[in-house]
């Protein structure tokens, strides 16, 4: 059966009895959706042989034994090739497009007809579904609207769940929005972490105004502390899902359990490519029911892998952990291969640190320096700072030993710069972790720093 009718009957039944389909979908054999996967695969090469990239990139590939992606052996495509020739993906005709300069600023451009996008904005569905809303629940959407997916994802979304009242108000201020939460008497709101830890903030001076009952985050991810303080603010759950510019629509969510993100598998096949020894590797997305603009095998650039075991919520889905990072955000240096969870850790235990950090690595002649990027909720006097940099060094030393050991033996030093909230962030996505090694440290980021103590 074609996982799309089967998805399509699913959420038909849930748009009037949302539990039902629960139910069915919990009793849905993974074996026979993966079975529903292939025949979309297959239905899928065909399709790619409208591209003029595609027919020259997989000249010497016999598709016609292929019935999963890792049978298309060494072939990958890159973001490179989607921001660059993207129109030479095309392979049916375009309605419609949504773009995202992501982490490079390089714009990539996603071409859709609205019959997919419409389909896309349905399987959200299962999420609401899942956490047990109804149509007596409000839903507040401030995710960016422009030109990307963000808000119109969820605008379409809700049209297909009955009885929702539902405002889709893109990026706007977040105080605009606390003024709202008590007149329209939100139950659920949907952003990005950034944007519910500033409204988090703000409710905490001048009070909670309603009782939220879930708060969905997308965009990027959060860390452990940003999510139990908002959490234990609003006395709600914090769903995090995750959707990109190239899904065109929502990849994975989690479930109330949170034990890494249930992947649609109805409409992709995603592999872990290059696996550590710890099963971390590279995310690959297939698209298997898109005809406009089909991705084989792309690279995603995140870093994640696959949870074992079956999850308790009863969910045919397999899980993807929570993103550890990104390939562009890995570092090899003095403290072996770096990546922004790594540093998570060290910066929770800073006191008075806002939602956005970022680490740089660069260099001071011969001797390689990180430099802790962050924002300080308090004007950052020279206690909050010293206090700051004590924090990080005590984690440090406490959680790991190698790396504390290279600082001591000076093969690499520690320096902090610290900012106003809310100026780190210079477009969408702040990259948590950068090499700049060689280059030009940003104009913003040249301010006093603040070193760390003598070593013992």
């Amino acid at each position: 059966m074609d996982a799309t009718l089967f998805s399509e009957a699913l959420f038909a039944v849930g748009r009037r009895f949302p539990r039902v389909s629960l139910a069915l979908l919990r009793a849905l054999p993974p074996a026979v959706l993966r079975t529903m996967q292939g025949v979309g695969f297959r239905r899928t090469l065909k399709t790619v042989q409208a591209s003029p990239y595609y027919r020259t990139a997989l000249a010497g590939v016999d598709l016609r034994r292929a019935r999963r992606p890792a049978d298309l052996g060494d072939f990958f495509l890159t973001p490179d090739v989607v921001k660059s020739r993207g129109r030479d993906l095309v392979c049916g005709r375009p309605e419609l497009a949504i773009e995202s300069s992501g982490t490079s600023g390089r714009v990539t451009t996603i071409y859709l007809s609205r019959r997919e996008l419409e389909y896309n904005a349905r399987q959200g569905n299962l999420l609401y579904a899942l956490y047990g809303l109804d149509g007596r629940d409000r839903l507040l959407s401030t995710l960016d609207l422009g030109f990307g997916l963000g808000s119109l994802l969820v605008e379409r979304g809700v049209r297909y769940y009955p009885g929702m009242f539902a405002m889709v108000a893109g990026r706007v201020d977040p105080s605009e929005a606390y003024e709202r939460l008590a007149r329209y008497e939100f139950t659920v709101l949907v952003s990005d972490p950034f944007w519910l830890a500033r409204l988090t903030e703000i409710a905490r001076v001048h009070g909670r105004p309603a009782r939220l009952k879930l708060l969905i985050g997308g965009g990027e991810g959060i860390t452990d502390r940003t999510r139990h303080e908002i959490e234990r603010f609003w006395e709600a759950p914090v769903c995090m899902t995750y959707a990109s510019t190239e899904a065109a629509t929502v990849l994975g969510f989690e479930c109330p359990g949170r034990t890494g993100y249930h992947v649609n598998e109805f409409d992709f096949a995603v592999e872990v490519a290059g696996p550590d020894a710890t099963g971390y590797g590279e995310v690959v997305i297939t698209t298997v029911n898109r005809r406009v603009m089909p991705l084989l095998r792309y690279r995603t650039g995140d870093i994640a892998r696959w949870e074992d075991g079956p999850c308790g919520c009863g969910l045919p889905f397999r899980r993807l952990s929570m993103i550890r990072g990104r390939t562009d955000e890995q570092v090899s240096c003095a403290w072996g291969n770096v990546h922004p969870e790594f540093f998570a850790p060290l910066l929770g235990a800073v006191p008075g640190l806002g939602p956005d950090w970022q680490v740089a690595l660069h260099e001071r002649g011969l001797s390689p320096v990180m430099q802790f990027r962050v924002e300080l909720k308090e004007e950052a006097d020279a206690s909050l700072r010293e206090g700051a940099v004590q924090a990080v060094l005590g984690v440090l030393q406490a959680r790991y030993p190698e790396a504390w050991l290279a600082y001591c033996q000076r093969l690499i030093d520690l320096e902090f710069s610290f900012f106003a909230p809310g100026t780190l962030r210079r477009q969408r996505k702040l990259l948590r972790f950068v090499d700049e090694r060689g280059e030009v440290a940003p104009e913003w980021a040249r301010q006093p720093v603040v070193r760390t103590p003598s070593r013992r």
